[in-house]
């Protein structure tokens, strides 16, 4: 089984290609392997197909590191709270 470094890279790249499927299955072994993975969860908000799949994922980037800029930006401007955060 390749390292969740390897994974990451790999579904990063699809979803760059704009292969949000494969992207999305690839990334979601990432986080099954290393669930505190930031990265993974924010490429994961990206190729996921609901608002609420995506405001999980940002959720869970902000759980692991409630600093992360990208994840913060990405609810406000879905109308979401996010934790810790100020509406």
């Amino acid at each position: 089984m390749p390292d969740t470094t390897e994974l990451l890279q790999r579904g990063i790249a699809l979803a760059k290609a704009g292969r949000r499927e494969e992207a999305r299955d690839i990334l979601l072994q990432v986080v099954q392997q290393d669930e505190r993975n930031e990265s993974a969860w924010l490429w994961i908000s990206g190729v996921v197909d609901t608002d609420d799949d995506k405001a999980i994922a940002l959720e869970n980037v902000l759980t692991l590191n409630p600093n992360n800029e990208w994840a913060k930006r990405g609810l406000q401007l879905m109308g979401r709270p996010f934790p810790g955060g100020a509406q």
